[in-house]
């Protein structure tokens, strides 16, 4: 791809970050789809991406999810569409958006069937010009906000090589509940005092994003802990955080059966799961408040980090509530408690 091509497909997924928003969703871009091959040595492929994707939880904690391809071209809609909803149907994505310079009526009619919608990039402008924007002014500050999380990823890059490459590829094809113990497992195998210097803003920017990945896992893994028994909701947690009932049943064998072997007594539960028990159980308390802690820890990310300092300015909580920044800040003493993250670099949110 050239860098005029390059230069437009960005341009369309920066209008489509923007109307995600729009609609109530958190954002985020260039979601890998990857996959194991158990051909040469269980290489991995990367086979597709969704160019921007959004999510967000309803106040019952129901978890609903968009994403969008983005293509500058003018020809070959109706293959590539094709692609895009066999992406969706992987993902589990609700609904589609297929954004490109110019789309064939054939191409629309199929989409219409597979809940996808289609826009040309005027057809975009025009729809976003009806939310009453500046879509230029909107546009520089995206990319200002995109080119800053990149920045802060490709800096951490050099340092804590794991963890970017769990949270840019691993992280969006594993489940919700393996993403919990491999987040806190790589957070604890570093050493004390490697970790996010206080005056590392890229750095300190990149720990608010493993937090906002982090509380993305634990609000899933909380709406279906309610699905499974809402009325024992402490159990239903312990059952889902690995990966339900069956499987619990078959990781506590397999660990009672080595232990036996070894002549061991070590205990199966890691050392964080009560606390995050008791917390999630908070958290289902009172889903409305809790279903928005993504939304403000993505607020804070794209809207409190400036270039050498951490500004959380009043107007950022205007739409969040007391209990919702509480639960932000547990889950910031969590991480703390059971990683080698320092409480001090959330001081500017810990403080409020």
């Amino acid at each position: 791809m050239n860098n005029s091509s390059h230069n437009k497909d960005h341009n369309l997924k920066l209008l489509c970050k923007i109307l995600f928003s729009e609609l109530g969703y958190v954002t985020h871009y260039e979601v890998k789809l990857r996959t194991k091959s158990y051909i040469q040595a269980l290489r991995i492929h990367d086979i597709s991406d969704v160019d921007v994707y959004g999510c967000t939880f309803l106040p019952d904690m129901t978890f609903q999810c968009i994403g969008a391809e983005c293509k500058s071209g003018e020809s070959n809609a109706l293959d590539e569409l094709y692609k895009f909803t066999g992406v969706i149907d992987y993902f589990h994505i609700d609904k589609g958006y297929f954004i490109k310079k110019r789309i064939h009526q054939n191409a629309r009619q199929v989409a219409e069937k597979k809940n996808v919608s289609c826009y040309s990039e005027a057809e975009l402008r025009k729809l976003l010009l009806g939310f009453n924007m500046d879509i230029k002014k909107q546009m520089r500050i995206e990319q200002a906000r995109y080119a800053k999380l990149q920045n802060s990823i490709k800096a951490q890059k050099r340092i804590n090589e794991k963890m970017v490459d769990y949270l840019t590829v691993d992280y969006w094809n594993k489940e919700n509940w393996r993403n919990i113990h491999n987040i806190i497992h790589l957070l604890r195998k570093q050493k004390s005092g490697d970790l996010f210097p206080e005056t590392d803003i890229q750095q300190k920017m990149f720990c608010y994003y493993i937090l906002e990945l982090f509380a993305l896992s634990v609000l899933k893994n909380i709406g279906e802990a309610m699905l499974v028994s809402f009325s024992d909701i402490d159990q239903a947690l312990k059952v889902t955080l690995y990966g339900g009932a069956d499987a619990l049943s078959e990781k506590q064998k397999i660990y009672d059966s080595v232990n036996q072997a070894l002549g061991e007594n070590k205990m199966f539960a890691p050392l964080w799961e009560d606390d995050f028990v008791n917390l999630s159980s908070r958290f289902s308390d009172h889903t409305k408040d809790s279903s928005k802690t993504i939304h403000l820890l993505q607020a804070i990310r794209e809207d409190a980090f400036y270039s050498n300092k951490v500004e959380i300015k009043p107007s950022l909580f205007r739409n969040y509530s007391d209990l919702t920044r509480k639960f932000v800040q547990d889950l910031m003493q969590f991480l703390s408690s059971h990683s080698q993250i320092d409480i001090k670099i959330y001081s500017e949110f810990m403080n409020i």
